[in-house]
């Protein structure tokens, strides 16, 4: 896994321990698995891209794009159906807090370029 993968993945998972934290001791313990089941779908999301592009053989510029295509497919589908049927799961997460973190999980993306070239 490239080391922006695993930046992005890293920042997932301590958006959803702290998240979790927070929620727990400012709230409750429904608030907190929320917040964490919220960042869980973004970073499920975030793994399937990662695998997808590797689905794809080849370094050359077709490879790459056709893995970034499979990777952007993967993640669509596995992020936005985990938060579906998050959302509409019978007696599942309260829906504020579950978005809330699936957003604040998202948001680790356009931090983890920036602290992995130190620009």
């Amino acid at each position: 896994m490239p080391a922006v993968a695993r930046l992005v993945a890293a920042l997932q998972v301590a958006i959803a321990v702290t998240g979790a934290v927070i929620g727990l001791i400012g709230f409750d313990a429904q608030f907190a698995v929320a917040l964490a089941a919220g960042s869980g779908c973004a970073l499920a999301g975030s793994l399937a891209f990662f695998a997808g592009q590797r689905l794809v053989p080849g370094r050359s510029a077709s490879g790459l794009l056709w893995g970034h295509l499979c990777g952007t497919a993967l993640k669509v589908t596995v992020a936005l159906g985990l938060l579906f049927w998050g959302l509409s799961a019978e007696g599942g997460p309260a829906a504020a807090p579950f978005l809330a973190g699936f957003i604040a999980a998202v948001l680790a993306h356009p931090l983890a370029l920036p602290l992995a070239t130190g620009k």
